[in-house]
């Protein structure tokens, strides 16, 4: 675990064989990988997965770090019911509860006066198991097929609605202004209170989803590519492949071979 407020920029890029949380705390962060740029604020994460390149670019003030080991965190997946294998989408992202677990360890880190104490250890074990369970069942991945709206419902009830409302009717080539109107407001003041709350842009988020329902079609029914693109929502195939290999390096054909049963 790393909690520091250092602008190191590193010039040369890292291949860890861990799963590399990186949250930012405060101000903005900046990270490089080989398919992405990829720009954190305040309160959003991403995850890499064990061997994804990557280097930092800047750090404007504050940035909390947890490796974990990847049968570590498969071993909590198992234990929730989810799958073994993960890998999540390279994507920055805003959670609730992810948010409350980094407040509430941070915290109690600070206040924890002897560093490497029996107390410590036990602690941050039991709460690395924690964000395990939140990554893998929360944190979008090839091994989702849905996205985690509930804790919206209590923070932000307008922004829970259109979600769920999206959901519902995904396959349609939804407009700004026509999610606006769910809420009855002007498409800029929605979309200002969507990425605040959300971490990405309706569009995005929508997107995002799109991309989780795709992966079920992928693996258990044989519809070519191009009709699981466009009954997705997607206005074509190649926007598909576009961004399917943004977030997981690989295109839609590549992920159904290596993963169909």
């Amino acid at each position: 675990m790393l909690s520091t407020d250092k602008k190191k920029k590193e010039s040369v890029w890292r291949d860890d064989p861990c799963y590399k949380f990186v949250y930012s705390l405060k101000g903005s962060m900046q990270y490089q990988s080989r398919r992405n740029d990829l720009l954190l604020h305040e309160k959003e994460f991403l995850v890499f997965n064990p061997h994804d390149e990557h280097k930092q670019l800047a750090v404007e003030d504050h940035k909390f770090l947890i490796e974990l080991d990847a049968a570590f965190l498969h071993g909590a997946a198992s234990v929730s019911g989810g799958q073994s294998e993960l890998y999540f989408a390279q994507a920055a992202q805003k959670n609730p509860l992810v948010n409350q677990w980094v407040q509430f360890v941070h915290q109690f880190m600070g206040i924890e006066e002897e560093e490497g104490s029996r107390s410590s250890e036990v602690f941050l074990e039991h709460s690395f198991a924690q964000l395990s369970l939140l990554l893998a069942q929360s944190a979008p991945g090839t091994h989702t097929s849905d996205l985690v709206t509930q804790p919206y419902r209590f923070i932000q009830p307008a922004v829970f609605q259109v979600m769920e409302t999206l959901k519902d009717d995904y396959e349609h080539a939804w407009s700004l202004d026509e999610m606006a109107a769910l809420l009855d407001m002007s498409k800029f003041q929605f979309a200002h209170i969507f990425k605040q709350t959300v971490g990405v842009s309706p569009y995005s988020w929508l997107q995002l989803y799109r991309i989780v329902r795709s992966q079920d079609l992928l693996l258990h029914t044989h519809r070519t590519i191009t009709d699981i693109a466009v009954s997705c929502g997607f206005s074509s195939v190649s926007v598909y492949n576009q961004l399917f290999r943004r977030l997981y390096g690989v295109p839609p054909g590549f992920f159904r071979r290596n993963n169909a049963q």
